[in-house]
């Protein structure tokens, strides 16, 4: 039985029906839709899905599960620089519990149609632990502003070594995007006249209330949380040195999977590339990055020599690995939620 809204009373004083926007998808959610089915088809039509079966057919596996372990210890590093984040807010969560909302948080990113599923999970889930949920929130926000920053940066590297492997696009969009991030933590952690001046903005709306929530209020302690990481820019820097080093790891992740499908490329080579396709993974155009992280590991590793066929079955076990981690964290969800 649908639900429906109270209407005004038509001509024979029946009340008329009206259907809730409640449930509605949103434009942007059905947007993204349409171009992961669009891209997905794409480049399983492009890239020959078949014959990329084939090469997962004929993979060594071993070359996976070194990956796989790889992977492991590129997501406890992440882990790590999240429990820093949230050292810089004051809190003490333990590492093994940290590591396992993560991972439910993974899970939550492969089943909802926002890669921002996971990071709700992980801050609701650290302010039952270790602190509140203004904190927490700001814990992951600045996470997630350094390991973008990271991976962005790596990106430009790669850039600049290599400028004749990348599109034109997607090099400038490399470039503004780390303009982009490196502009929003100067204005975070600054202590300049025109943060003041927000801050005191902010603090006058601390009186005012929408439907009873002080908005104003809840808005200027986040802020101020945020803002806290301008007093510790020491832990900034290792929590970018520590993101740079998991991503150095899933770079080997990478070339670990070529290997595996006997993709005629080097370690250097996969060096150059995959940073960007980290990169491309931030970006919220297709539900998950499907069908966009795929379209970029054909293009970029088609730009080294690499048959589409065998740039794609390399992107399948990228994906693969991912989700056996999200099924482990399906798991731990399934068994003891948050608590």
């Amino acid at each position: 039985m649908s639900v429906v809204e109270r209407g005004s009373a038509g001509p024979a004083g029946v009340v008329e029906a009206r259907p809730t926007r409640r449930g509605t998808p949103r434009r942007s959610t059905i947007l993204k839709i349409v171009v992961t089915i669009f891209l997905a088809g794409y480049v399983l039509w492009q890239a020959r899905l078949g014959d990329a079966l084939a090469e997962l057919g004929d993979a060594d596996w071993r070359y996976v599960l070194l990956a796989t372990c790889f992977a492991v210890l590129a997501m406890i590093l992440n882990v790590a620089r999240w429990q820093l984040m949230l050292h810089g807010q004051g809190a003490r969560a333990p590492l093994p519990s940290l590591v396992r909302l993560y991972l439910i948080g993974m899970f939550f990113n492969n089943i909802l149609p926002s890669r921002l599923g996971g990071d709700v999970v992980r801050a609701y889930g650290a302010s039952i632990l270790a602190t509140s949920k203004t904190r927490s929130v700001a814990a992951v926000l600045m996470d997630r502003l350094v390991g973008a920053t990271s991976v962005l940066l790596l990106g430009v590297l790669a850039l600049a070594l290599n400028p004749t492997v990348f599109p034109w696009q997607l090099g400038e969009l490399l470039v503004v995007g780390l303009g982009g991030m490196v502009l929003i933590l100067g204005v975070l952690l600054s202590r300049s006249p025109l943060s003041a001046s927000v801050r005191s903005r902010l603090s006058r709306l601390a009186t005012f209330s929408l439907f009873g929530l002080r908005l104003g209020a809840r808005l200027s302690a986040g802020v101020e949380a945020v803002r806290s990481y301008a007093r510790a820019r020491g832990l900034i820097g290792r929590a970018l040195v520590i993101s740079m080093v998991a991503n150095g790891l899933s770079i080997v992740n990478l070339s670990l999977y070529s290997f595996a499908v006997s993709a005629d490329v080097s370690l250097a080579q996969v060096a150059v590339v995959a940073p960007v396709i980290l990169a491309v993974g931030l970006l919220p155009l297709s539900i998950n990055g499907i069908g966009t992280i795929e379209l970029t590991f054909v293009v970029l590793f088609g730009a080294l020599g690499v048959e589409g066929h065998v740039a794609l079955a390399i992107a399948l076990l990228r994906r693969l690995v991912l989700l056996v981690l999200s099924l482990v964290g399906g798991a731990l969800y399934a068994v003891r939620r948050f608590a």
